[in-house]
């Protein structure tokens, strides 16, 4: 049980940490029902207010000034089985309820700025204890994990010639996690949050108006999380004296680079692809640090690093992960039935980062096939746009001394978005 609940603990917090760069688990990639819709392949189009995520350039496109509200829904479904300890799991059904509120003008011909401020993912998972006792001596303890990541993000594009734009955003995040599992000590339960600066800047080509590429890169940097630990049988160890300590965690926030393109074929007609490449080769270790002396002793970044005597728990609580470098591929399509009614519909492969070794559930990573499907509908100033996505993660097989969490875990999810755009 060791193992297992340090290997949660590191799943979760860098999951928590990167969400906003296309995380892989119980996460949206991306923003925007237009582009939810046609399979998030938006970097080469990016005509609408989502592009100040996915390609701040593509602002430049906008001739009115424009108010967006955005809202999705993710909801998840595991099980994991695990028949030689006679564990047979379903998570909890929960709603995680993703927000997006944006402003953009136009200043002169050539300039747009604005703001949109949203949430590029949010997340979690909650599971029966009893339904899982059996993993840990029969008491049923709490697993529950919920993440969610505010980001703000003044913009800028500007249109350089009538066929080149260039754009960029600061981003302002405010991460939260919270999180509750089993630990050697019982019960273990984090609530960090904190804020870290970031940036996006972007490149749209349109050398035709039958064709357009763009470019999208993301600023590495470093999230700071700090927050209250909580292990209630704490004090059963020498030198302690409290439940609860301060902790702050820190991670290398990693690089996204996106290409993308967009062809029209027909005038009613668009098709979009992407390539979404994460740098997750960099952020190995998301260690804990704590400002009571004792507690840093026993848990933190500066505590025992190898093996603990016999007969005492491991408390260490700095972990290191085998991740790798991921690239998403992501195709869509627009059709305009008529003026004012679009259908658009889209797929992309999502790749996980982690081994099979660091497989949990608290925030499980899956390969995942997505399919995509929508309508926009324009009306006057008006424009509705709607999505639906159906995520299916390949099922995992964790054999018994393959990794931290062995057994069967399988995972889908279902999320539907929507938002409207008033133009004055």
């Amino acid at each position: 049980m060791k193992t297992l609940s340090r290997l949660l603990l590191t799943a979760v917090l860098a999951v928590g940490l990167t969400t906003g760069l296309l995380a892989n688990g119980l996460n949206l990639n991306g923003t925007g029902a237009k582009s939810d819709a046609m399979g998030g392949a938006f970097v080469g189009l990016a005509n609408d207010f989502s592009a100040a995520y996915w390609n701040p350039a593509g602002l430049a496109q906008m001739t009115k000034a424009s108010f967006s509200l955005y809202g999705a829904d993710i909801m998840p479904t595991g099980t994991y089985t695990l028949g030689v300890y006679g564990v047979n799991a379903k998570s909890v059904f929960k709603h995680y309820l993703i927000p997006g509120l944006g402003y953009f003008q136009p200043v002169g011909d050539r300039v747009v700025v604005g703001i949109y401020v949203y949430a590029p993912s949010g997340a979690g998972s909650t599971w029966n204890g009893e339904d899982l006792q059996n993993l840990s001596g029969g008491t049923p303890f709490k697993w529950y994990s919920m993440l969610g990541i505010f980001t703000a993000s003044p913009s800028i594009a500007v249109k350089i010639t009538d066929q080149i734009m260039l754009g960029a955003t600061v981003d302002v995040n405010y991460g939260m996690l919270k999180m509750d599992q089993p630990f050697d000590l019982g019960q273990y339960t984090e609530r960090l949050k904190g804020f870290a600066v970031g940036g996006t800047i972007g490149l749209l080509v349109k050398p035709v108006k039958q064709f357009s590429f763009g470019l999208t890169y993301k600023i590495p940097f470093t999230a700071k999380l700090k927050g209250d630990v909580t292990i209630p049988n704490a004090t059963l160890l020498p030198g302690i004296t409290t439940t609860m300590e301060t902790g702050t965690r820190k991670a290398t926030w990693p690089m996204w680079i996106a290409g993308g393109v967009a062809i029209k074929p027909i005038d009613k007609l668009t098709i979009t692809a992407d390539l979404q490449y994460t740098n997750w080769k960099k952020l190995q270790t998301i260690p804990i640090s704590f400002e009571d002396a004792a507690w840093e002793g026993y848990f933190g970044v500066n505590g025992p690093t190898g093996p603990p005597p016999a007969g005492t728990p491991d408390t260490n609580r700095t972990d290191e992960f085998d991740w790798k470098n991921t690239t998403q591929f992501r195709v869509g399509a627009e059709y305009m039935v008529t003026n004012s009614l679009a259908v658009r519909a889209g797929y992309y492969y999502d790749p996980n980062p982690g081994p099979i070794s660091t497989q949990n559930i608290l925030l499980p990573e899956f390969k995942y096939n997505w399919i995509t499907a929508g309508f926009g509908y324009h009306s006057g100033s008006l424009d509705v746009d709607a999505a639906l996505q159906y995520g299916k993660g390949a099922d995992i097989n964790v054999g018994l001394t393959e990794g931290v969490m062995p057994g069967l875990h399988t995972m889908k999810m279902w999320v539907p978005s929507l938002n409207f755009t008033y133009k004055f």
